[in-house]
């Protein structure tokens, strides 16, 4: 719980400092256009204005995105493979797609009542739906901050794989996916979860 809320101040720490940071440039913008008007004198009077509103009204607009928590942040779901720390790209039921090279599987978890589980979805190279592999293993072991873990099996559904167990809140672990169908095995993949 301490970690989470060190998060969580640490977040809103660095959403005040962007926030001052646009402050900053707008007042910076402001002094341009003013400055800009000052050296014109009497002729072009329009266009420092006009550029000038522009970039403060940006600069604004920015910022006010920033503080109201809507401007450019990672998602809920960051992951891929331990040396690609990007932000990912989510599949059509809202998880994290994994490539497995030859097509994708998208991890969620699904929060019907009061159990969460994993459900896993597989998609082809084209990122189309595809049925679940007859002959897929599937292991997925979360790793929690204070390193303990827990692995979960799954279980075929109406189109979808689903853990056979609950997923213990709270929601943030790093999960690492294993699959494998027939005698290929896929190299594990590391997906982050975490809620806000």
């Amino acid at each position: 719980m301490v970690n989470k809320t060190k998060t969580m101040n640490m977040k809103r720490f660095n959403s005040m400092m962007l926030a001052g940071f646009g402050v900053v440039l707008l007042a910076a913008h402001v002094l341009v256009v003013w400055g800009g008007i000052k050296l014109t004198g009497k002729i072009d009077r329009l266009l420092p204005w006009i550029a000038g509103g522009s970039l403060a009204a940006f600069a604004l607009y920015h910022v006010v995105r920033r503080i109201l928590g809507k401007g450019h942040s990672y998602s809920h779901f960051s992951g891929g493979t331990p040396h690609d720390r990007q932000e990912v790209e989510r599949g059509p039921h809202g998880g994290v797609l994994v490539n497995l090279g030859h097509g994708f599987v998208e991890i969620s978890i699904f929060k019907a009542g009061e159990s969460p589980r994993f459900r896993l979805f597989f998609h082809d190279k084209n990122k189309q739906a595809r049925s679940v592999p007859a002959n897929a293993t599937v292991r997925v072991e979360t790793v929690r901050s204070d390193n303990t873990r827990q692995t979960f099996d799954f279980h075929a559904k109406d189109g979808y794989l689903e853990s056979t167990v609950p997923i213990p809140g709270p929601h943030e672990f790093k999960a690492i996916v294993q699959v494998s169908h027939g005698s290929h095995v896929h190299a594990p993949s590391e997906v982050d979860f975490f809620t806000p």
